[in-house]
């Protein structure tokens, strides 16, 4: 019972209710969790061998600005697989290099991380990067946002998007009639402006739409089209669609499996979440656990 309440509640907070130690509390918390960790093939030690599958990887802060963790996660079985210390080339590597079948895994879904896509390369060599479309859809929609509040800040803008830039900040199909009729009026008078629009929400249809046979040149037509008439915080943010063209275009190399790190945000969200109601952590070890049974209680 101890057990069980600790993986919701704070060890202070569970400790105080049942008047026992800390320590006690934390005892209970792993005597709970060692037998279903030992039933997907893990240990409370973090030293079992891995099993392969399509992968998701993302850090979070442990204490932001300070100590970062590593979250790897089972995209086909919805799981989080394993967490470690530290975010750093060699964390991740070591990590990767738990795996029980390295050469299996054929996809890795990750950001633009600085340190995941070398340690992919480095430890799964025959394992494509597939970088997540959100964060690419994410990386453009600042530079989009900077457009529009840069028309909003003008004298020829600023009366029309008063109130009014969500119109063009929201995708096409979240709009209403109404407000579709109104992001166009507005647009008549900011034709540079609705040109931004067209080229983001091009990106949009683009990844909709889009088939491994068809993506590459409807890329490459996109970020001419961009380089040509687009605004220049659009234009600055292409350089991601040329570092990243490969690992971009691979998203479609798996269709109809739409290989992204949503789940990994998802999990990412709700330690952040975890960490918050428990004023932070300072054993990772029971950070740990309480991750990996996150789903199983």
């Amino acid at each position: 019972m101890i057990g069980t309440h600790a993986m919701t509640q704070p060890v202070e907070h569970v400790a105080d209710t049942f008047e026992v130690g800390p320590r006690f509390v934390r005892e209970c918390v792993q005597h709970l969790g060692e037998p279903m960790l030992q039933a997907r093939g893990l240990d409370v030690r973090a030293q079992e061998p891995l099993p392969p599958t399509f992968l998701g990887i993302d850090e979070f802060a442990v204490r932001k600005g300070h100590r970062y963790a590593t979250l790897l996660c089972d995209l086909e079985q919805r799981e989080v697989m394993e967490v470690c210390l530290g975010r750093k080339l060699e964390d991740v590597v070591g990590l990767l290099n738990r795996l029980a079948h390295p050469e299996h895994v054929t996809a890795v879904s990750m950001d633009m991380s600085a340190s995941f896509a070398p340690a992919v390369r480095k430890s799964l060599p025959h394992a494509q990067i597939v970088i997540d479309h959100f964060h690419v859809m994410q990386h453009l929609m600042k530079a989009f946002r900077k457009v529009v509040s840069s028309w909003a800040h003008k004298k020829e803008g600023r009366i029309l998007l008063h109130h009014k830039q969500q119109l063009f900040l929201r995708a096409k199909e979240d709009l209403s009639a109404g407000q579709e009729q109104e992001r166009a009026r507005i647009a008549t008078h900011l034709p540079t402006l609705a040109q931004a629009w067209d080229l983001k929400e091009a990106l949009r249809s683009w990844y909709a739409q889009a088939t491994m046979e068809t993506a590459e040149e409807q890329l490459n037509a996109w970020i001419i089209q961009v380089r040509e008439t687009g605004p220049e915080p659009m234009r600055q943010a292409l350089s991601i669609f040329v570092h990243w063209k490969a690992e971009i275009l691979a998203f479609f190399r798996f269709l109809p499996t739409r290989i992204s790190n949503g789940f990994v945000e998802g999990k990412n969200n709700r330690t952040k979440t975890m960490m918050r109601q428990a004023y932070g952590y300072r054993n990772f070890l029971n950070l740990r656990l309480r991750i990996l049974l996150g789903g199983s209680l």
